[in-house]
């Protein structure tokens, strides 16, 4: 390799793993790699840790020794790195690489649902974020955190399910199939048990939830079709503001994603666009793209 060689590597960091994605100046896709988790708002030395490994394993894969790395222009999306405390400790940090490029992980979903190019995503998984990317511009809504925020998410979706399952057993509501499935899912027959098991449950694990809900939608169980609409109704206005962001595409991404995009009226669902590719192909895509404005 000589000093003329340049590559692009493409990292996308979160709270469980990190990816990264090396490409040839070609563009030329030459190894990808996955390590352990990368937020470095939980765990600074822990995600950079994790993003050296996952750039040395590349590099390695690829043929090349670890000096490579110094020739590696990196582009990172990380969880956590919104927080200015945060962000400032990854700029400062001493990193091996010929140039680093700091931004967030739903920047790199954007660009790679994109293909690089301008647009907009929903995220419905286990949160709710909506962002869109236009004109070197910037926009963010929702992603307030469970339970302040995140309506329409897996946590909310399973979250609601409890609450009327606590309703019905107060006897406020009636009682559905979804609230009995509840009860026989978590093994809880009383609403002291109900909140005994809940009491100290996090985000991921009413998520778990979330898909009774929707199945019981399915069957029209009044308490589904209620917590469905309202979450619905929500999502519509998540995307009409993206819409308003003057985004050219807009997708839908994330574990609920498929299901809530078939309950969307027609016109909406017809201003969706298909996912072109994952978060650390955007990410290598805005490497390219920042290496050639600092060259020409």
């Amino acid at each position: 390799m000589t000093q003329h060689e340049q590559l692009f590597i493409g990292v996308d960091g979160g709270g469980t793993k990190c990816k990264a994605r090396l490409e040839s100046s070609s563009g030329a896709l030459l190894a990808e790699a996955v390590t352990g988790p990368a937020n470095p708002a939980t765990d600074f030395a822990l995600a950079v840790e994790s993003i050296l490994q996952a750039c040395q394993q590349v590099v390695q894969q690829a043929g090349y020794t670890d000096t490579a790395l110094a020739y590696c222009h990196v582009v990172m999306g990380l969880a956590g790195v919104n927080v200015p405390r945060v962000q400032s400790q990854m700029q400062h940090w001493s990193h091996p690489f010929a140039s680093l490029t700091v931004t967030t992980d739903l920047h790199i979903a954007c660009l790679g649902a994109h293909a690089g190019r301008d647009g907009a995503i929903l995220i419905t998984g286990t949160g709710t974020a909506a962002f869109s990317t236009v004109d070197n511009e910037q926009f963010l809504f929702s992603a307030q955190g469970f339970p302040l925020g995140d309506r329409s998410s897996g946590a909310w979706f399973g979250w609601q399910a409890v609450c009327a399952t606590l309703d019905s057993l107060d006897g406020l509501i009636e009682e559905t199939e979804l609230t009995k499935t509840i009860c026989r899912t978590l093994g809880v027959r009383s609403n002291t048990d109900l909140i005994s098991c809940c009491i100290g449950y996090k985000a991921t694990d009413y998520a778990q939830l979330a898909p009774l809900v929707l199945r019981y939608q399915q069957l029209a169980d009044p308490h589904a079709l209620d917590i469905t609409k309202r979450g619905m109704d929500y999502i519509q206005a998540l995307l009409q503001r993206l819409l308003k962001t003057g985004a050219p595409r807009i997708a839908m991404i994330g574990g609920l994603a498929p299901f809530l995009a078939d309950l969307l009226p027609t016109d909406l669902q017809q201003q969706l666009s298909p996912v072109l590719g994952p978060p650390e192909v955007g990410a290598v895509a805005l490497a390219r793209q920042l290496f050639a404005e600092k060259a020409a």
